[in-house]
């Protein structure tokens, strides 16, 4: 095995050309591949969508006015 890895470890000392499409291309794989590799390992937390903004959700004190509205009428 060492053997192996000390052969790897020679074929890389030759210098390498990139054009500069090549290196965005590999610094974008990078970046994003990076980008995903942090949203697979980390620890899976309750998501909020929306924020209770009002979408599909009235808080206790609306409840209470149209409640109010109702026996008004």
């Amino acid at each position: 095995m060492f053997k192996k890895f000390a052969a790897f470890k020679e074929s890389l000392k030759n210098d390498v050309t990139f054009n500069k499409k090549e290196y965005i291309l590999t610094l974008t794989v990078c970046i994003l591949g990076g980008i995903l590799f942090g949203m697979i390992i980390t620890p899976k937390k309750a998501l909020t969508i929306g924020s209770f903004n009002g979408n599909g959700w009235e808080p206790k004190e609306l409840e209470d006015m149209k409640a109010e509205e109702d026996d008004d009428k």
